[in-house]
């Protein structure tokens, strides 16, 4: 066995599988099936990205797993280690239809060692060290590396802003993030992609009765030059930031923010809500939080310490909101 730790990603052309560890976003491990737990493996099929192909549609057929998230860490040859963050998914896809372990990974390693799976416990206890000490540097670089990528391939505006569907389906999700605006306004989008949240919420909120004027910032400059080419009438409303520390160039505030949790690693999420509530958001103004992965309940705000003043819901996607004027 030649397995040993990477910092970087390997050659594509090196490739030819991969073992993923897969992990919750709450940091918990999923293994496949209960009984005798086994980690998932896919082959890397000719013209494959191990990344943007194998990893996606690869862990739905094997693993019934939807990721948001893929981490090289490991290489034997050429097989390839990896952890994974998503969830278990049973939604309109393909997928395999296999039952789930999701444990704790200290509880997993125990499983797989009493089982005799010595080298499958010790991938486990290295994909977690890999996945928790990951710092917030290498979390962005992550996200840039794997979303500007897939979702410039996209052969749909839906696509391009990374949303698996059609129009009507793009509707059914993000539709509600329109349902949350109550007035006239700005509305910055925080993660805009390709600018079609953006434009959606304008027409979606003018059929409510309301004049939206949008903006929008994206990480990945890939992606902001996109929505630039789509949308240049709006090309000094879109700029590349992280929505850690995003500032408008020109100080402006605004009466609606959209962010998502999965922005910043879930260690940072409290400080984006807070950053974004005292430096983006206008007085009595409405912070909108979603995460595409999982939806966000008014649970979670709660949970991140905050007062949430409502929450949107739709089958498979939830959306929740704090106002300004809200004490915390």
């Amino acid at each position: 066995m030649t397995y040993r730790l990477i910092d970087t990603d390997p050659d594509p052309e090196t490739v030819a599988s991969v073992t993923y560890v897969m992990f919750t976003p709450t940091g918990e491990v999923v293994a496949l099936g209960e009984a005798r737990p086994v980690l998932p493996t896919c082959r890397v099929a000719a013209g494959e990205s191990y990344l943007l192909d194998t990893s996606l549609h690869g862990l739905l057929a094997v693993a019934a797993f939807h990721i948001q998230r893929v981490h090289p860490f490991a290489v034997d040859n050429d097989h390839m280690y990896a952890w994974v963050e998503g969830d278990p998914y049973d939604g309109w896809r393909p997928h395999a239809d296999v039952r789930h372990l999701i444990a704790p990974a200290e509880q997993l390693v125990e499983r797989l060692r009493m089982q005799g799976e010595r080298e499958a416990a010790r991938i486990v206890e290295d994909a977690t060290s890999s996945y928790c000490g990951q710092d917030a540097a290498s979390y962005y670089a992550d996200n840039v590396r794997l979303l500007e990528p897939a979702y410039l391939r996209g052969t749909s505006p839906q696509a391009g802003s990374g949303f698996g569907g059609d129009a009507a389906a793009w509707r059914e999700r993000r539709g509600m993030i329109a349902e949350v605006i109550d007035r006239d306004g700005t509305f910055l989008d925080v993660g805009c992609a390709n600018g079609l949240l953006m434009e959606s919420v304008q027409v979606w909120a003018a059929e409510r009765g309301h004049v939206v004027e949008p903006y929008g910032v994206d990480l990945a400059p890939g992606l902001v030059a996109l929505a630039l080419r789509r949308l240049p009438l709006w090309a000094d409303r879109i700029e590349v930031g992280n929505a850690i520390d995003y500032l408008p160039a020109d100080g402006r505030r605004f009466t609606f923010v959209h962010t998502l949790l999965e922005c910043v690693p879930a260690h940072a999420r409290a400080a984006m809500l807070e950053h974004a509530r005292r430096s983006l958001v206008e007085p009595h103004g409405r912070l909108i939080v979603s995460h595409y992965g999982h939806g966000v309940s008014a649970d979670d705000l709660t949970a991140l310490g905050y007062r949430p003043t409502g929450e949107q819901r739709r089958p498979g996607a939830s959306t929740a909101w704090i106002d300004q004027d809200q004490e915390r």
